[in-house]
């Protein structure tokens, strides 16, 4: 007679699978109550708020859809002034079984600039297949990794999203992975983090704050292409550019998350106040870039520009604290910019990696050749699968800190 301890181990690993779907796929709220928060935030970062099945198409009209469960969830996170907050997110998990060995990892998508308007949660542009960073995330959902997807504090929920806040949004990344095993994935899985320009900040960011604000994680890897390292030298850099939109969201950030500065008591000339531009909740990306533009033009028109704002020793301050590159990243990171980024300078994200290695840090920088900002995501982002896969195949990580020029 075999020995039927085999046979006991498939069916428990067959019971935690599952319960594991059963509990992804049992909701118990309407797709919209899921962005309502509850009057008081409590619970460990990552608990569940709510929850409700999601979409995940990948067209339009939302008619061709993954074959996958699809939860949207609502959990609890850190918000930008260190306060227990409601952040909202997707957890996306293939149903076609994962071959290439061990637990199929998850991995924790940080999207890039959507806008602030709360219709540019990415939990809801997916639905639409409207997401642009939808086109790295159907590459990890093709080679079948798991994607838990954050769609940060205040992009969905009520109240403002603390834009390029790499610390807030870090915690936002790291926390929906915990909102994910919450929900019952396997929480010995591997994790990745990935993200592009602003979520390229919160990857880097949520893997600077991981050792410890999320110990527990089991965080393999991390690929980030054109992160906000710097959020200073973006606005010099965008100043008088077509994305000077992204420098009000900026000053909506700083006001947000610091108070103490006064920001909405900052005038031009004119008597302007430098949030009335920040104030209007725009569309979602791109069509949020040329009205940002005239409410910038309108407000620098008499002769001071935001930049000298942003550059009050005080305000300095703040944003120094938001860069990235003074803490060590113990996992494997791979870091992509262009040479021709018209967005986040090349020069900063270059920096960072030089930062990171003199802590210790194993980090790959690659120079992109991409013309854009916008191109150097999809040159830079479309790689992170084939790098995941690397590790996944306990291929060895080589780290360049000793060759970034």
């Amino acid at each position: 007679m075999k020995n039927p301890r085999p046979l006991a181990a498939t069916f428990a690993a067959t019971v935690v699978v599952t319960l594991a779907v059963t509990t992804m796929s049992s909701p118990a709220h309407a797709a919209e109550d899921v962005y309502t928060p509850p009057a008081t935030v409590s619970g460990a970062p990552g608990a569940i708020l709510k929850q409700a099945p999601g979409t995940y198409a990948f067209d339009n009209l939302g008619l061709n859809k993954a074959d996958a469960t699809v939860t949207k969830v609502q959990y609890v996170s850190t918000g930008a002034r260190g306060a227990k907050t409601a952040v909202t997110g997707t957890v996306i998990v293939p149903k076609a079984a994962w071959t290439k060995g061990g637990e199929r990892p998850i991995i924790s998508l940080s999207p890039g600039t959507q806008g602030l308007n709360d219709k540019c949660a990415p939990s809801k542009l997916i639905e639409t297949a409207r997401l642009y960073d939808g086109n790295w995330l159907k590459q990890f959902y093709d080679a079948g990794y798991a994607v838990a997807m954050t769609d940060y504090e205040g992009l969905g929920t009520p109240g403002t999203h603390p834009y390029a806040n790499n610390i807030a949004l870090g915690q936002n990344a790291l926390d929906v992975v915990r909102a994910a095993q919450n929900l019952g994935y396997s929480k010995t899985a591997p994790v990745f983090l990935q993200g592009f320009s602003e979520g390229g900040g919160a990857t880097a960011g949520a893997l600077e704050l991981a050792p410890t604000y999320a110990p527990e994680l089991k965080i393999k890897g991390g690929h980030a292409t054109a992160p906000t390292v710097d959020l200073g030298a973006v606005a010099r850099n965008i100043e008088h550019s077509a994305y000077q939109t992204f420098m009000l969201f900026a000053v909506k950030m700083l006001d947000v998350t610091y108070p103490e500065l006064g920001i909405r008591a900052l005038t031009n000339e004119a008597g302007q106040k430098l949030l009335d531009g920040a104030d209007t909740a725009y569309g979602c990306l791109p069509e949020s870039l040329p009205s940002g533009w005239l409410d910038t033009k309108t407000l620098t028109k008499e002769g001071k520009t935001i930049t000298s704002y942003l550059s009050r020793a005080d305000i300095a301050s703040r944003l120094s604290q938001l860069k990235l590159g003074s803490k060590k990243i113990g996992v494997p990171f791979k870091v992509t910019s262009s040479w021709a980024d018209d967005v986040i300078p090349n020069s900063t994200v270059k920096q960072a990696s030089k930062d990171w290695c003199a802590k210790g840090s194993k980090i790959s920088y690659s120079t992109l050749f991409a013309p854009t900002h916008v191109a150097s995501g999809y040159e830079g982002s479309g790689q992170a699968v084939g790098f995941f896969n690397d590790i996944v195949a306990g291929k060895a990580f080589a780290s360049n800190c000793g060759w970034i020029f």
